[in-house]
Parts: structure tokens; C-alpha cells; sequence
């Protein structure tokens, strides 16, 4: 009987190491993942989530699943933050296919797991949503998942954003004359902005508004900031009514902001998203 000896045996095990490493990477990324087109028809909330309760998320780097029943352990803990300074150790889980809506199937999907929600099934992140494009219909609240080829009839009235990294859409806006730099669209958070303290104080000489402090969920904790609504503002060189600005650091275009419009596509294949009313109010 023959026996391998102790270099063939470190060799092996450093090619099946390799090999791991290799594909916990491209699940990570996303790059094994699929998701089949279809229509997916949204509850009431004001952010992107379903009628059973899973969120989807630009403002999320990668996917959660608060139950960890669907897949088999796929890497060690990772140390996990939620955007807000709150970090958690959960496991990394995968799973051949997740339903959405009982129509929508994702497959060969990696997502972490362990926290615990009461309103939320899932987060759909963009490891899954930067593989897709993506048409959002306000007058039937749906989300139309579409394949890389798709694009429909846009307007040249359209607002168009454009951002450079694909995991993390930043785009830059210009609100009345001041330019703010590195703003992330969320669609996972429910108000129309937030930015620092410092842009808000040079908004607020220039506009009446009314504060107030709010109060709201983060993946595992809960966030206090202010709340500042400016009756007008000009976003982009156009006049929006009644937006809501949050001051804290991280700055964000939340899925209020883009719900003001008759149509919204994200167009991820070539990383722009257009938002559009079928009159001119906003």
C-alpha cells in the first residue's frame, strides 16, 4: 500500500486551500450567482422591500438571511458592520437557491446570517443586484428584474446618475449651489437624504425648515439623528417639494427620494440610474 509523502500531502492540501479560496471569493462577489427576470411586487413600505419581507438593498455591500435554515455553512465568522458603527461576528451560509415572492429564484447565493428582525426576511444586496438592471414602476409599486441587455424607452427629461464602483453606487449631487461628493444610493434606507452637519448648516441659511429627532433601525441596532425637512430644494438644478434630510455622516439618496418618480431603472451593466415622471412634478 502506498502512501503519499509528507510534500505531496503539504502540496495537496495547499491546492484544495487554493481551490477554497478561490471559490469563496467569486461567491462573495457574486460571480456564481443567478437571478431569474421576472416581476416582484413591493408592500407599502417606504423603502424597496417585498410583500414577504425581503429588502432590496444597494445600500448593502452583501446579502443577509436573519435564518440560517435554507443553506450550509460556507466560511469561518466574519466580523460584519452594518453602516453605522455597529459591528457583529455572523456566519457566511449558501445556498443553491433562494425564492422571492414564491416567483423569483436566486441561485447559487452566498449571504451571511444571525441577526434577528422582526420586519425583515432578507436583504438582497449588491453581490446579487449589481449582476442585474432593474425597472421600478411606482403606478404598480413592482420591481421588474431584467437581464444585462435590457433597457427601455428613456426620456430625455430623465435624471441620470452615475457612479464608478460597482458594489458601492456613489454619485456626486449638487443641492441648491453647494456639490456633495461620495452620496450612496440606498434604496435600503426610507428617507429622501442624509449628509453631515456641515452641508445641512449652508442648506439652512438659505431655506426655512423644521427639525425633529428620529429614530430608526439599523441591521443591529437602532440609530438616533435629526431630521430636517426643507419645504423646497434644488437637487440637481430641479425644485423638489418636502424633502427630508437626516444629518449624520454617512451620506445617502434614499428610496423616498427616488419613489418620487413614475419609473426608476438601474441600469448595473453599465452603472447609471435614470429616474423619470411622466409630467414635470417631482
Amino acid at each position: 500500500m502506498k502512501y503519499m509523502n509528507f510534500k505531496n500531502v503539504v502540496i495537496f492540501i495547499l491546492s484544495l486551500t487554493t481551490v477554497w479560496i478561490v471559490v469563496v471569493f467569486f461567491c462573495y462577489k457574486g460571480y456564481f450567482t443567478n437571478i431569474e427576470v421576472g416581476q416582484i411586487q413591493l408592500d407599502d413600505c417606504p423603502y424597496f422591500t417585498t410583500q414577504d419581507s425581503v429588502v432590496f438593498d444597494t445600500g448593502a455591500d452583501f446579502s443577509y438571511i436573519s435564518s440560517n435554515k435554507i443553506g450550509f455553512p460556507f466560511l469561518s465568522p466574519v466580523l460584519v458592520n452594518d453602516g453605522e458603527g455597529n459591528n457583529k461576528i455572523l456566519p457566511m451560509y449558501f445556498t443553491q437557491y433562494f425564492e422571492v415572492n414564491d416567483k423569483v429564484k436566486i441561485k447559487n447565493f452566498a449571504y451571511f446570517s444571525g441577526f434577528k428582525s422582526n420586519r425583515i426576511k432578507a436583504i438582497i444586496g449588491m453581490n446579487v443586484l449589481s449582476k442585474l438592471n432593474i425597472l421600478f414602476l411606482s403606478t404598480q409599486n413592482t420591481l421588474d428584474i431584467k437581464s444585462f441587455d435590457f433597457k427601455p424607452q428613456i426620456p430625455s427629461s430623465a435624471i441620470i446618475l452615475q457612479y464608478k464602483d460597482r458594489i458601492r453606487p456613489k454619485v456626486t449631487l449638487r443641492l441648491d449651489n453647494v456639490v456633495i461628493d461620495d452620496i450612496l444610493i440606498d434604496t435600503g434606507f426610507d428617507g429622501d437624504l442624509a449628509i453631515d452637519e456641515h452641508y445641512i448648516e449652508k442648506l439652512k441659511s438659505n431655506h426655512s425648515c423644521d427639525s425633529m429627532i428620529s429614530t430608526f433601525l439599523t441591521l443591529f441596532d437602532t440609530h438616533t439623528v435629526k431630521n430636517i425637512t426643507f419645504s423646497e430644494l434644488h437637487i440637481n438644478e430641479r425644485l423638489y417639494k418636502n424633502i427630508q434630510v437626516l444629518q449624520q455622516k454617512k451620506r445617502l439618496l434614499g428610496s423616498k427620494f427616488l419613489k418620487r418618480f413614475d419609473k426608476v431603472f438601474w441600469d448595473s451593466k453599465n452603472l447609471t440610474v435614470y429616474m423619470w415622471n411622466e409630467n414635470e412634478e417631482y
